[in-house]
Order: C-alpha cells, then structure tokens, then sequence
C-alpha cells in the first residue's frame, strides 16, 4: 500500500513518512500449547488444509479431528502431525475424503491440551444458488483494534473469506503524524529476519478477535507489500534501505517462508516459491481467480521524483509521463499470469458459471486525484501534495493498476475475448471504492475495493476528512461511481446468479475495544447479457 512516502519526504511531491507502532496483546486462549488458534484453507469439494501453532511444548507429535457437528462427537477425518522448530512450530495439515458443500468442524490436540474448535466449509459442487464472501485486507495490529475481525467472525452466512493482503505490515516503532501508537509491535523494529516476521505474525494471531475470524470460515488468502516492504517489485522495495536492512533477496525469502509458515494456504513448490495464485470454483455460481501481484513478474513503480520529467521551460513533462504509465512493456503480472487467468475465465464460461470473481491485491479502476489545491494546508509536507493535485495525474496510486495501464487493458481484452462477467474485488488502498471499469469499448467490468480493517484511512493520513475528495475524486474519474477515504472495515459480498450485493461494514472507532460495527453503504450490480449493469445504491 502507498501509505508509507518516505521517498518523497521534502521533495514537496507526495506524502511525508510514515511509519507505525504499538501495543497491547489479547489474552491466549485457554490451551496455552494453541495460544495461536486454528484457522482453514485452501478449500476444494473434497478436502480442507487446517492450520495451528503448537506453543511451550518443543518438538512434538499431536493429532487432529475433523467433525459435523460442533461438539466434535460426529468425527469423520482424523490424522497425525508433527510440529517443528525449523517451521516455527507451526502445523499443517489436509482433511480429505470431505462432502461437498458441508460445514465442518476441527480441533488438534498435543501434550494433553486441546485446541479452540474451529469451523470450515467445502466448496460446492454443482448448483448454487449464493454465494457468501467477506472481501477483506490491510490490518495494521500496531493502529487499531480488531473488532472488525470480530464482526466477520460473528456473520450468520460466510462460505469464505477473501484477503487480499497487507495481513502484517513490516513498520517498527515509527509513528504517523499525529496518530499515536495504539498497541506496541513486536519486534519493535522493521522486520528484516526471519526471526522477525515470525515474531509479527505470532503477535497479530495472538488477538483473540483475529482467531475468530479465522475459526469461522476458510480463507482464501494473497500477500500484498507489507508481508515483505512497502512497495515492494520483484528486485527491490521502496522501504527497503539495502545499507540499514540486508540483501534484498534473503529479506524476501524470509518474509515469504514466514508467510507460508502462518497462513492456511499450501506450501509451495520449491521451483516456483512465488506461486500463490489460485484459481477456486463455487459450484456452477462463480470462479474465484487470485494471481500474485508483487514477486513474480512486477517491474519498479513509477515514482513522481524520479519519473515525472521537466520541460525546457521547467513545467513538469506531464504528456510525458503519461506515456511512461502507457508503455507496454511495464508488467505486474507478466504474461504467463495474464494467459492464466484468460484460460480460467474461459474455463469458468465454459462451465456455465454466471460470474467470474477476480480479485486484486490493488485497485484495478483508472483514477487521477481531482485538484485539491483549494485545501491545502499553509504549511507542512502535505501542502506539495495538495499543490500537486492540479498535475491531474495518479499521485499515490501508481502502485496499483493506475501505474501499470497497458498490462490493466491486456486484463479487460481477456475478460472481452471469454465472455466473462466480471466483478474485481481488491484492497489496498486504505480507502472503500464502489467502481466501474472501462476501456476505449466502454464497461468492461465492476469493482469492489475494501478499506484498511483498523486504520488510519487515507483521508486521515491526508488530512482530507473536512474536505470532499471523495465526492470529487467519483466526479473527476469515469472508473469511480463511489468512494470514501475515511472509511474503515471490510465488504461482505453476496452472490446470486442474477446479481452482486455489497454491504460495505464499517468499524466507528478502530482506536476504541467494542466499538460499533455498522454497514454503511449498501450496493448491487445486476447480470445482463453483455456483462454487468451499473451499480445502484440499496
């Protein structure tokens, strides 16, 4: 996520540093040797991976049980594991030989302690009628409180949870402008070791909020940036400094073996350590396509101090850079991810599947920021964002699909040439989208983008919450039907065959334990023929 400027301090281009911390801890659950809890993945129609970490015990063997019923009386599946110093302690485990479409219940046990129960769900087959998701990311433990992990835990009808990155953030002891710590990170450094990461993750799932997020459903789950740095491309990252943090590559590899040790996802195949991607199907409703945005194929971003060139008169060269967003040789994905996801797409109309879901670990629509320059600040590192606003060009969004143009249009040429009707849903940007995209030919397809689940949004990041840059970012750009830069929390997705509905449900204060949990907009898009209507307000 493009929160973090620190590139750009002083230069008056972009956004000053910052840079989080903080504090508290949850209390572990009964069984301290499960202090971590449970969680599920990966699911498929037949089988389920389940997860947890074995604490205080060393090395040693433990089993697990996979049930139909909540009390674990009705066992269908059980199996051994063993838990190891050299993945953290970390298990994994697959329950096979499952129905289709059933609500599950596991536990794992090791030194006479058993774990939280948690639930899971298969995947469908054949009909179905809905669909429920939750759309979810960026979960800054050091800035704000769960309650929005607590209020996906406590909805009636979840099939899955989507996650779409940012699930730890690398930020040490460093604070926002004006935003104090609120829980303390451990390490109370960036993370660069493997040691690190581990210790970050280990913090984030001792919230007892978290586990009930992941004891409610399974999770389909892609890194972002901030598993590894801000801003992070295939060589290099913006908050990576290789004199302060290393050699780029052994910090990659360690953050990456600490994700694969903490998530519900597979371990992957050593020739390939980037491939997350993953392509999921419900029933004969839709296909789920998740491709991996940062560490196979992404070239360096696009940076206004280093990119945007002057003219002979001095005026920035904004034609210029425009053509730099264009070129066609820029990739987020590379080619063979592109390829992919049109092979799954031609699959899943193939399979008579009404709706293709894709989703992105960064927004997909096109928008430049709308001039703001009327509320700039008299002073301060804002004031040359503020300034910047009239250049009418994509300022902190040139991670995202706004600075990689023509790789976005080899997407939507894919989604014309199978047929699909798409809904993207993505994150990234600490700001809740309700979006339309199009290219030359018109719409192409319709966007959900969730907000940051614990803060700070961008509008406070910006200083713009006495401002309307929502309202004039949705007038400025065609691509933006909605949007909301205070907004915090997550989308829960309900799907038909005839339609998408939204529910963007907010978390009042992410600052104070218990706060309100409210939906805040309601959306829905209606399937036609050629693809998706516009969007209305419920």
């Amino acid at each position: 996520m493009t929160v973090d400027r620190r590139r750009v301090l002083g230069s008056g281009l972009a956004l000053g540093a910052a840079t989080l911390a903080s504090g508290v801890q949850a209390d572990p659950p009964a069984a301290p040797a499960f202090r971590h809890g449970v969680a599920s993945g990966e699911p498929a129609w037949d089988r389920m991976l389940l997860w947890t970490r074995v604490t205080g015990l060393g090395e040693i063997d433990g089993r697990w049980r996979i049930a139909t019923d909540p009390a674990m009386r009705q066992v269908v599946g059980e199996g051994r594991f063993l838990a190891l110093a050299e993945r953290d302690f970390t298990v994994k485990a697959t329950a096979e030989g499952l129905k289709p479409g059933t609500d599950y219940w596991y536990q794992f046990e090791a030194g006479g302690q058993r774990s939280p129960i948690g639930r899971t769900r298969t995947l469908p087959v054949g009909r179905l009628e809905q669909l429920d998701l939750v759309l979810a990311c960026c979960a800054m433990y050091t800035m704000g409180y769960f309650q929005a992990y607590r209020a996906i835990a406590e909805r009636p009808k979840l099939d899955a949870v989507l996650f779409v990155g940012d699930y730890i953030y690398e930020y040490g002891v460093s604070t926002y402008p004006g935003l104090d710590t609120l829980r303390q990170a451990d390490p109370p450094r960036d993370t660069v070791t493997l040691d690190d990461y581990r210790r970050r993750y280990a913090q984030a799932r001792t919230d007892a909020d978290l586990q009930a997020a992941h004891q409610r459903a399974p999770w389909v789950c892609t890194w972002d940036d901030h598993e590894i740095a801000n801003d992070d491309w295939m060589h290099g990252a913006q908050h990576h400094d290789a004199a302060k943090d290393g050699d780029w590559e052994a910090r990659k590899a360690a953050a990456v073996r600490a994700y694969y040790e903490w998530m519900p996802i597979r371990d992957p195949d050593p020739a390939d350590p980037y491939a997350i991607q993953r392509s999921v199907a419900f029933g004969d409703l839709a296909t789920l396509i998740v491709p991996e945005t940062r560490l196979k194929a992404r070239e360096a971003q696009l940076t206004l101090p280093k990119d945007l060139d002057r003219l002979a008169d001095g005026t920035p060269d904004i034609a210029g850079f425009r053509r730099k967003i264009a070129d066609p040789n820029r990739r987020m994905l590379g080619q063979q991810q592109v390829d992919w996801i049109g092979a799954e797409m031609r699959g899943s109309v193939a399979a008579g599947r009404p709706w293709v879901l894709l989703g992105s670990a960064t927004v997909m629509a096109d928008y430049a920021y709308p001039d703001m320059s009327a509320w700039s600040p008299a002073s301060g590192p804002l004031k040359g964002l503020f300034a910047l606003t009239k250049l009418d060009l994509p300022l902190l969004n040139l991670d995202a699909w706004s600075g990689y143009a023509a790789e976005r249009q080899r997407i939507y040429d894919a989604i014309r040439a199978s047929g699909a009707r798409a809904l993207v849903l993505s994150g990234d940007s600490h700001m809740a989208f309700v979006n339309e995209l199009h290219d030359d030919k018109g719409r192409v397809a319709v966007e959900l983008s969730t907000s940051t689940l614990t803060g700070p949004s961008l509008g406070v990041v910006l200083a713009m919450k006495d401002t309307p840059f929502g309202a004039r970012l949705a007038e400025r750009n065609r691509d933006v039907t909605w949007c909301d830069p205070l907004a915090i929390g997550f989308v829960a997705v309900h799907v038909t065959r005839d339609a998408v509905e939204a529910s963007f449900v907010s978390v009042a204060d992410p600052r104070v334990a218990g706060s309100p949990t409210p939906v805040q907009r309601r959306v829905r898009a209606i399937a036609e023929d050629q693809g998706v209507s516009a969007w209305t307000q419920l």
